[in-house]
């Protein structure tokens, strides 16, 4: 995969998953009276995500792990959401959106980093081995 592109494919979901957040973030801001207190986690996280983005793009080791750590975290939180949504007076509404941009991006950035880290490429097709037959 790292000879096809995996890491420009790493590099633009992470670039798609920092934008959907931060205006995300910004959507919040405005609905909780431009309290700007609300803006700095998710912005935090948004920058660090493009900041990663940008050296996964430059093909770094380290910044695969990092992302593949950074969307474990993302994982863990959405998971506690939806625990704490179980609970009579919290309310988490699922929906096909944030299964997408919550779930399946953060798991589809963390396979494609193992792969890019495995330097496996998922196309290649095995090929049989010819074995030497003796013939007498």
């Amino acid at each position: 995969m790292t000879d096809r592109g995996g890491h420009q494919v790493v590099k633009a979901l992470l670039t798609l998953q920092a934008g959907f957040g931060l205006l995300g973030t910004l959507g919040m801001v405005v609905v909780m009276g431009l309290d700007l207190r609300y803006a700095l986690l998710p912005g935090l996280h948004g920058v660090v995500l493009l900041v990663l983005a940008g050296f996964v793009g430059r093909r770094r080791g380290w910044a695969l792990t990092a992302t593949i750590v950074l969307e474990g975290f993302a994982l863990a939180g959405w998971l506690v959401q939806v625990l704490l949504g179980l609970l009579p007076h919290i309310d988490f509404t699922v929906n096909l959106v944030g299964l997408l941009t919550m779930l399946g991006l953060p798991v589809v950035v963390v396979v494609l980093c193992a792969i890019c880290l495995a330097g496996i490429d998922p196309r290649a097709r095995k090929r049989p081995h010819a074995t030497a037959v003796s013939v007498r």
